[in-house]
């Protein structure tokens, strides 16, 4: 592929020294300044248009199949990220490590810009043809980039702002770059620059996990009794558009016997053989999505899909879209055909609606509709769409008290609270905690091969007196811990968890605790999770804060593994 032609603009031009040095004035950052010199010694100007001609077709062919992954995953995760494009009047792509651009999407005034400028699917970011610019200077320094308006090398770039950041592999080799610009606002904020650049950030993260971990699962697949290895990706059982994937659980599942939790399974199957909404309360961790999916799978519906919506993971902006779908139109970059929403794909099944009390106010009102309707209308939708769903809602908060705060409606609380049930917290079963352990331990040993574990008396005592903050949850990621921790097979007092054996030193291991070794870099981040999420008490907000990765990329690496969030 020959580069385009460019006019000449040597370092020794008086124009150009001028242009630098009025670019160091400014103020404008070292590395704009020493991309603009290497813009130079690659002969271009930044006074005239350099304008890179597509590749040929059958090229472009080529390098989508060898960079298919990535472009899937960009597309995948464009999906839930262009409304918000299209109401910011930006635009996004995504280009190889030669900085081709792949795939692009958007607000449709900014890509016609990019239609002005030649930079369509198959042209080239890179430094050399198009002068400073993010994902150019991305793809040289490997790291995360803005660049805004004259930062940009080339004059007839001065209308944008871009900011853009490196796909890296688990050895920092380039595998492409994700971008994101807006044309048009000379005063954009700095509080926007830096979201759109995390946003940047957070897809060249997704992206990245995806692959990673897509190709730990092929060289190491993970086996569950009764299900089939996981894979990842966007088409995978963790992308939430094939639910009747998941697998049948039954009230058979739910272990203990303690008064707390046999009254809520009883009350949980009597609802079973009814209709109406049924409003689940109970703290974090405690599984009232495994309630729910008991109950719809040992229910009238059970023949149906059992939707899953996390309402506290789905970005505000997205939750519309991503409840009730949109048509064709609705933004530049939309499936042609439209989407459903989660309620259309849960018709005939069961939806539910998990930290229903995250939702904004504007929101609970469009539920609210569906709820006395039947009916969904997609976002540009011009028909009502009926909808045969039942909902199961469930809240870690009592909505009663947030119904009297005024960040609930009541309206909604009266329609979802039909068939209330309870879940009860772990410190009202800790009969249980023995039959609790030992299933999480037997499901640990058949997923990784680990050796079997037993309690001994004096760590069973002091488990027993622990309070679980964190329920249910945080006993199955202590448990899952010990089995990755404990290189033996009785679990003794110095091997527990500080925070459950006080006068244990924060992560010094008693004098026979010797950690099973990791048998690959999978075990190792899985092992991390497990103890990040057990520090915090299964609470993913505070989890995700210290890894510092996004909530959405916590949720997925949990899913990846197999850990309950």
């Amino acid at each position: 592929m020959g580069k385009v032609h460019h006019a000449t603009a040597p370092s020794g031009d008086p124009a150009f020294r001028e242009y630098i040095q009025k670019g160091v004035e400014r103020g404008i950052e070292s590395r704009i300044v020493d991309s603009w010199k290497r813009c130079s010694q690659a002969g271009l100007s930044p006074f005239v248009r350099n304008a890179p001609a597509p590749i040929e077709n059958h090229i472009f062919k080529q390098r989508i199949e060898q960079n298919l992954e990535i472009v899937e995953l960009f597309q995948f995760y464009m999906r839930r990220f262009s409304g918000m494009l299209e109401q910011l009047g930006a635009c996004s792509f995504v280009c190889d490590i030669d900085g081709y651009i792949l795939s692009r999407v958007g607000y449709g005034k900014a890509l016609n810009f990019f239609d002005n400028v030649s930079l369509l699917e198959g042209s080239n970011c890179s430094e050399e043809f198009l002068g400073t610019n993010a994902p150019g200077l991305a793809l040289v320094t490997r790291e995360p980039v803005m660049v805004t308006a004259d930062e940009h090398y080339a004059k007839i770039c001065h209308p944008a702002f871009c900011a853009a950041s490196p796909i890296l592999d688990q050895n920092r080799d380039i595998l492409g770059c994700v971008d994101i610009t807006k044309f048009f606002d000379h005063h954009i904020s700095e509080e926007l620059r830096n979201h759109l650049l995390n946003l940047a950030i957070s897809l060249s993260d997704m992206i990245r996990n995806e692959v990673f971990l897509g190709r730990l699962a092929r060289s190491y697949p993970v086996h569950y009794p009764g299900r089939a290895s996981l894979q990842g990706g966007p088409n995978g059982p963790g992308s939430g558009d094939s639910p009747e994937r998941k697998p049948r659980l039954s009230f058979a599942r739910i272990v203990g016997s303690a008064p707390p939790l046999a009254k809520a399974v009883q009350t949980a199957k009597t609802y079973g053989r009814k209709e109406g909404n049924i409003l689940i309360l109970g703290e974090t961790g405690t599984g009232k999505e495994l309630f729910a999916q008991a109950i719809h799978d040992e229910g009238r519906r059970a023949g149906g899909p059992f939707v899953t919506v996390n309402c506290a993971a789905i970005p505000l902006e997205l939750a519309e879209s991503e409840l009730f779908g949109y048509e064709r139109g609705a933004f530049t970059g939309a499936r042609t055909e439209g989407h459903p929403g989660k309620f259309e794909m849960a018709h005939q099944g069961t939806i539910f609606l998990d930290e229903i009390n995250s939702m904004p106010l504007p929101i609970q009102a469009k539920i609210l509709r569906v709820v006395e309707t039947k009916r969904v209308t997609r976002i540009n939708g011009k028909r009502e769409i009926p909808v045969d769903v039942r909902i199961i809602a469930a809240s870690n908060r009592v909505l009663a008290d947030e119904v009297a705060a005024g960040t609930f409606r009541k309206d909604l609380f009266y329609r979802l609270n039909v068939l209330p049930l309870r879940v009860p917290a772990l410190r009202e079963m800790k009969e249980d905690i023995p039959a609790l352990l030992d299933a999480f331990f037997h499901s640990c040993t058949e997923a990784h091969g680990v050796c079997p574990k037993r309690i001994s008396t004096e760590a069973h005592r002091r488990l027993v007196a622990y309070d679980w903050p964190g329920n249910v949850r945080e006993l199955k990621n202590c448990a899952e811990y010990l089995c990755f921790t404990v290189e033996g097979d009785e679990v003794a007092e110095h091997h527990l968890p500080p925070e459950i054996h006080p006068g244990k030193a924060d992560g010094a291991p008693g004098p026979s605790a010797a950690p099973e070794e990791p048998k690959n870099l999978g075990s190792l981040e899985r092992m991390f999770l497990i103890e990040t999420m057990r520090r915090f008490h299964g609470n993913a907000v505070e989890a995700a804060k210290t890894l510092g990765i996004s909530r959405s990329t916590l949720y997925r690496k949990l899913k990846k593994y197999g850990i309950t969030p």
